[in-house]
């Protein structure tokens, strides 16, 4: 078979759940090509993949990560134009490979480009309602409304398209253990071409030592582990974490804690940090080290990491960014099934933090919730799903393995 993958390059966690799927078809023999863009092209190409970098869809923060609405929403026309290059790119990229089937995370670009080419498309896509982004309370009943039906109206409009897609796979739970409740809303166009298959990760906790034992490989000693896992855009990255750092200097040294940033970029060193207790990262190789040693995971709300932190059984601290609807709605999400808490960006303190973090850590409420959550999740093995399904629709056998 010969696989293209087209992951949407804003920020890296697209590009990260397909690099495993991509490997579980290259370890069967398969030929495997990458589209991108963005930070995304490096992060591919450091996993081993060939890749075609595509003109990129650009949106706009605020120093503080937060996303710039109406900068973003005024460059309209641009970014048509922009779209219709990518899809020129992605047409001569398809038409160099030759591919069996098409891939696509969340890029209607490259699903459009596949039908032009009777390529078969495939679409992953956990965020099947786009939520307006808002940072203030909507209060008046008629804007609610009105933001309601806005919201119906494209999930309609973009349902016509993304139904193209032979299949369209659902990186998420179903109910009740669903992360983006908010956005898993499907229109009535392709509801019978849904497929929900678990929350895509490249390595399950029962492939790793004991949490004690990597613990002690990794030169921690009995205090509980704080792990801080850092994803979004390089403005959300650098923002949160260099306020996490600032507080968590001030945290006791009853605790162990580590942060990484989520920045490839040598070119911005981590802060410095005042005690023993923490340590401060830009990347960290294996995080699923950090995560199956973790005693709680410190998170902005990034839909792969709570669903990597519901497998490895960890209550969370989310801390959304301001604006950012999909991250919002996964932190109510998590809170409402009482797996985590939520401190808002503007309300993060030393207070906030340390009592959020001492509760999960005290609470056998939370732990039991977290361990009925872990197995409900072992139901599921998206990447060998998706594997199966490609396999299914281009009527060869699959491997098992």
């Amino acid at each position: 078979m010969r696989i293209y993958f087209a992951p949407c390059g804003i920020a890296l966690g697209h590009a990260g759940r397909c690099i495993p799927i991509a490997k579980k078809f290259k370890a069967s023999g398969s030929a495997v090509y990458f589209s991108t863009y963005g930070e995304a092209v490096q992060f591919v190409s450091k996993a081993g993949f060939h890749v075609g970098e595509v003109p990129p869809i650009n949106v706009f923060e605020r120093s503080d990560g937060t996303f710039d609405f109406r900068r973003t929403l005024s460059i309209g026309p641009k970014s048509l134009l922009t779209f219709s290059r990518q899809i020129g790119a992605e047409l001569n990229l398809i038409e160099h490979f030759k591919p069996d089937l098409v891939i696509s995370d969340s890029r209607l670009s490259t699903v459009l480009a596949a039908r032009m080419r009777r390529i078969i498309p495939v679409l992953i896509l956990h965020q099947l309602k786009i939520m307006i982004p808002h940072t203030r309370p909507i209060t008046k009943k008629s804007r609610l409304a009105v933001k309601r039906h806005v919201e119906r109206l494209g999930l309609e409009i973009l349902g016509g398209m993304w139904n193209l897609s032979k299949v369209i796979i659902v990186p998420d739970f179903p109910p009740p253990y669903t992360i983006a409740k908010a956005n898993v809303v499907p229109s009535y166009q392709y509801i019978d071409k849904l497929k929900l298959v678990g929350p895509i990760i490249p390595k399950y906790p029962k492939s790793l030592p004991p949490s004690d034992e990597l613990k002690r490989s990794m030169g921690f000693d009995d205090r509980p582990l704080i792990f801080a896992a850092i994803s979004g855009t390089y403005a959300e990255k650098k923002m949160i974490t260099d306020r996490l750092v600032s507080l968590f200097n001030e945290f006791p040294n009853k605790y162990n804690i580590v942060i990484t940033r989520g920045l490839s970029d040598s070119a911005y060193p981590p802060p410095p940090v005042s005690g023993k207790h923490l340590k401060v990262y830009n990347w960290v190789d294996d995080r699923y080290k950090y995560l199956k040693a973790c005693d709680l995971l410190v998170t902005r709300g990034g839909h792969n990491t709570v669903g990597e932190a519901i497998y490895y059984k960890k209550p969370m601290v989310i801390i959304p960014t301001i604006g950012h609807s999909e991250h919002q709605g996964i932190a109510e999400s998590i809170a409402k099934m009482n797996l985590g808490k939520t401190i808002q960006q503007n309300e993060l303190d030393y207070p906030s933090l340390y009592s959020n973090i001492n509760e999960l850590l005290t609470s056998s409420y939370y732990s039991r919730n977290v361990q009925r959550a872990a197995q409900f999740a072992e139901k599921y093995n998206a990447v060998a799903s998706i594997y199966e399904t490609v396999c299914d629709i281009l009527n060869v056998p699959f491997k098992t393995f």
